[in-house]
């Protein structure tokens, strides 16, 4: 490895560089509604974007109570977890390397959620958990509270649809 001749130095030097990401961290609304019955709960919601377009979303939380009293510790921690989450998300997705494919590597990120020659078949668990993101970053509240209960039924080219419909906002 040690060689500047090694096969791997090649990809070493597309994958080294300088990053411009964008963390945009807010309350998490929709997990405060969800969980209105935990009292002293703290949520954050971090949205991860390269280049203007969102690569991962994160969430941390954290509880004040008797046992845990000390509120900047808490909040600090529900906020680095948010942060973290949408890091590991956008490495378990693989859409933080987006300028570092060649055929050899993952294929793009727009590419992995088309649909195979139109067949009629179920969209997949990627191309769905991808579209939910989408969802709640660029879709209306109308369109958010049509889709988002019935991912589940749509067949890959509706998915892809979607996806290309929302991903370019």
């Amino acid at each position: 490895m040690r060689r500047e001749e090694h096969p791997a130095r090649e990809m070493i030097q597309k994958l080294t560089g300088s990053y411009t990401l964008t963390a945009v961290v807010e309350e998490d609304k929709a997990t405060l509604n969800t969980m209105k019955h935990v009292d002293g709960l703290i949520s954050f919601l971090c949205t991860l974007s390269k280049e203007g377009r969102v690569i991962s979303q994160g969430r941390g939380s954290s509880v004040l109570s008797p046992n845990n009293r000390f509120v900047t510790r808490s909040i600090n921690l529900a906020f680095n977890s948010s942060l973290a989450d949408a890091v590991i998300r956008a490495k378990v997705l693989d859409t933080f390397r987006t300028n570092a494919e060649d055929p050899g590597a993952s294929v793009a990120l727009g590419e992995a959620y088309r649909a195979d020659n139109g067949e009629s078949t179920m969209a997949t668990p990627r191309q769905l958990e991808y579209l939910k993101q989408l969802l709640q970053v660029n879709a209306p509240d109308d369109v958010r509270e049509k889709w988002l209960p019935n991912l589940e039924t749509l067949e890959k080219f509706e998915a892809s649809e979607l996806i290309r419909q929302y991903a370019a906002k």
